[in-house]
């Protein structure tokens, strides 16, 4: 069925090579030393190499996060450069370094063969530098504006929104940079038209007519980058058009002709709606941001009945 739904997403009008091919082969991705070394390190938090020494390793494991390797890219280069990230192995100049290359994967061609790892991924460890950048302040303001633009273009533009697949492990480009949104709501200084920007990424992978139906966690994720955006500051005005932008595919009319596209497009704003209704109804002091937000999303949700 997900083959199926991929195929029918991937029809005219996307770039040749942004769409996966079915997983109905079977896929060996045979252990050799490097990997043997590499899953020791990961499994050994306790005795990671020093600054120097992990600062020389790093270009490896950026290079396992184009991987198709599950165990490759989520596994250990994932692992490791979180673990590296947050625990002060890395210094401060190695992260900078390591953001600006991230930033350019985030920018990457889309039409390369598998490359939605090496974009996926670099987004997931950026969310662990901006965490980092906002209790310690490493980064350049150059350099957060910059991730902040990276990550809003790319939530307009990635053509291969899977979650988990058969043989290569979770792809999850939505809910990845779902959680540097998150992490980019909550920086420091960040004026409400930056946080406006925030918004407008998650709504760039919501109503955009991808054909993919969102449907492993995403929602959850993207909601909660809108309530900690919310929650640090939008504007009224701000907030009023995104909810007319995310409800825009729910009140389109149906046609009597299939449109996966549209389809993808209302049952994704169906369900983000929904778990930003949930997730602030849950809180135990919501903001008064959040208290708006709350009301604006009931409204669209009555609206639909």
């Amino acid at each position: 069925m997900l083959s199926l739904m991929v195929l029918v997403a991937c029809g005219a009008g996307v770039p040749q090579g942004s769409c996966p091919k079915p997983e109905a082969e079977a896929v060996m991705f045979p252990e050799d030393a490097a990997l043997r070394r590499w899953k020791a390190i990961a499994e050994d938090e306790a005795h990671a190499p020093t600054a120097p020494q992990a600062a020389a390793l790093v270009p490896e494991l950026v290079a396992y996060l184009a991987s198709p390797d599950p165990v490759r890219r989520d596994l250990v280069a994932y692992t490791v450069l979180d673990q590296w990230i947050r625990n002060g192995v890395l210094s401060d100049a190695d992260v900078r370094t390591l953001a600006d290359q991230l930033v350019d994967n985030l920018r990457g061609a889309i039409d390369v063969p598998d490359g939605v790892f090496r974009r996926s991924f670099s987004a997931l460890v950026l969310a662990s530098i901006v965490d980092r950048d906002i209790t310690a302040g490493l980064l350049t303001e150059g350099q957060r504006r910059a991730i902040l633009a990276a990550a809003h273009d790319y939530a307009h533009r990635e053509t291969d929104l899977r979650g988990h697949t058969a043989t290569r492990g979770w792809v999850h480009a939505a809910a990845h940079t779902g959680d540097l949104l998150v992490e980019l709501a909550a920086v420091p200084g960040l004026s409400d038209g930056d946080r406006a920007m925030i918004l407008d990424a998650v709504a760039g992978f919501v109503v955009r007519k991808h054909g993919q139906i969102l449907r492993d966690g995403e929602d959850g994720r993207l909601a909660a980058a809108v309530i900690v955006a919310v929650r640090h500051g939008v504007t009224p005005d701000a907030l009023a058009a995104w909810i007319r932008t995310i409800e825009a595919p729910i009140r389109s009319p149906l046609t009597m002709t299939f449109d996966q596209g549209a389809y993808a497009a209302r049952s994704n704003a169906h369900n983000l709606l929904s778990s930003v209704f949930v997730q602030v109804s849950l809180a135990s002091e919501p903001s008064d941001g959040e208290r708006q937000l709350l009301e604006a999303v009931r409204a669209a949700l009555r609206a639909e009945t």
